[in-house]
């Protein structure tokens, strides 16, 4: 090389640790910040089924003098409606809401959505870490380092820890849940499975199988596109343009929805927490499962391989960016068709017009956008009395 390549080589090497520098110290305050707002604990249970530990955040909800001392008369009276988990007594119409949050994301990372949407206080919070993501990341490396096999979850594999944990935490009967994209999916199997604890939904960019993008597929399986499955700061780059309106438009005001300072940070990070190719294993195996049912030929076996609603009269909200290019939005309102005609309530259906999978045009992300918000304030902070057996079925 010459001296002057040498001398960008080396310049650019610098530039990038100030970029880490920089931005992975102002993500992790942003996080830690977020985290204390929430009033978000980190805690984690036994799940005996499955013989390993869920990670998981909890806000408890308050409670006056009054009103415990009242449940301790009611279950001196009953002997009943009460359960415990931990240490903790819960009621059993004690009103939850659960949040599930996105591939290759965590629970830590949703704290600052939680902590925007003021639940009430009165409310409790949890927010579950699924298998191969945020906490339980340390137990794939830990196996990953030993040279012992981790499985990673399938869609069943989610599904079934998830309804585990529900009891091991004791969640009662008045439970709503929101999620995003891979946590929009489980949140609608979760209430088709567990109608007798989730009464109400809200599902942003539910990536349900039928709904899944074909060229999102085939970009990641032909190798033109890694996704989350970064090898370099470039891969970062192009997956946010692809989680805004998309990497080759020129109608936005940003090309890169993010300052090209965190880009390095990221990928850092990425690499950091989870196994060399992690991620590529285990969105590899979800792909490679569409269309198959679940892999135990069990009662599962259907659900997530349906091209339609199979659970039409369960009270939700569906908000879907119009420009999503990994849960298509003609596929989501075909799926749903049935659920969103006039004379059936179960399913309101909302349009984010020039929106991607995370980031609108404008560079704001999709869970910080006003309206949005309040619309998912006003339909999970409804606690209103729905039979368990009048909507969906226990599967």
């Amino acid at each position: 090389r010459t001296i002057k390549q040498h001398n960008i080589s080396t310049m650019r090497a610098i530039q990038r640790e100030v970029e880490a520098f920089l931005g992975g110290g102002l993500l992790s305050l942003a996080a830690k910040g977020a985290l204390k707002k929430s009033k978000l604990v980190q805690k984690s249970v036994y799940l005996p089924r499955h013989g390993v530990r869920m990670h998981y955040l909890e806000r408890e909800p308050s409670r006056s003098d009054e009103s415990k001392k009242n449940d301790k008369r009611s279950t001196t009276r009953t002997g009943i409606n009460q359960e415990t988990s931990g240490s903790t007594t819960k009621s059993k119409d004690e009103p939850t809401i659960l949040f599930f949050h996105g591939l290759s994301d965590s629970a830590k990372n949703m704290a600052g959505f939680v902590h925007s949407l003021n639940v009430p206080d009165h409310i409790r919070i949890l927010v579950p870490d699924q298998f191969g993501h945020g906490e339980d990341l340390k137990r794939a490396k830990s196996l990953d380092e030993s040279e012992a096999s981790y499985q990673h979850p399938t869609q069943s594999t989610l599904l079934e820890s998830t309804s585990e944990f529900l009891d091991v935490v004791g969640v009662g009967s008045n439970c709503n849940a929101f999620g995003i994209s891979l946590g929009g999916a489980l949140a609608y199997f979760i209430r088709l499975k567990r109608p007798d604890v989730i009464k109400r939904t809200v599902l942003v960019s539910p990536a349900i199988e039928y709904c899944i993008d074909d060229a999102f597929i085939d970009d990641f399986l032909e190798g033109r596109k890694r996704h989350m499955c970064f090898e370099n700061r470039q891969d970062v780059k192009l997956l946010f343009r692809d989680l805004s309106t998309g990497r080759d438009t020129d109608k936005r005001k940003r090309k890169d929805p993010v300052p090209k300072f965190f880009l390095e940070a990221v990928y850092r990070k990425s690499k950091q927490m989870a196994p060399e190719g992690h991620y590529k294993q285990m969105l590899h195996g979800l792909i490679d499962n569409i269309g198959k049912g679940a892999e135990d030929g069990g009662e599962n076996e259907s659900i997530f391989s349906a091209d339609k609603d199979v659970d039409s009269t369960s009270p939700r909200l569906v908000i879907w960016p119009d420009h999503d290019y990994i849960c298509n939005y003609e596929k989501g309102r075909r799926f749903f068709e049935n659920s969103i005609q006039e004379d059936n309530k179960g399913t309101e259906w909302i349009q984010i017009p020039d929106c991607g999978h995370v980031f609108h045009r404008d560079g704001k992300i999709i869970l910080q956008i006003e309206w949005v918000v309040k619309k998912i304030q006003d339909y999970l902070f409804n606690f209103s009395a729905l039979s368990s057996s009048g909507f969906g079925s226990q599967i």
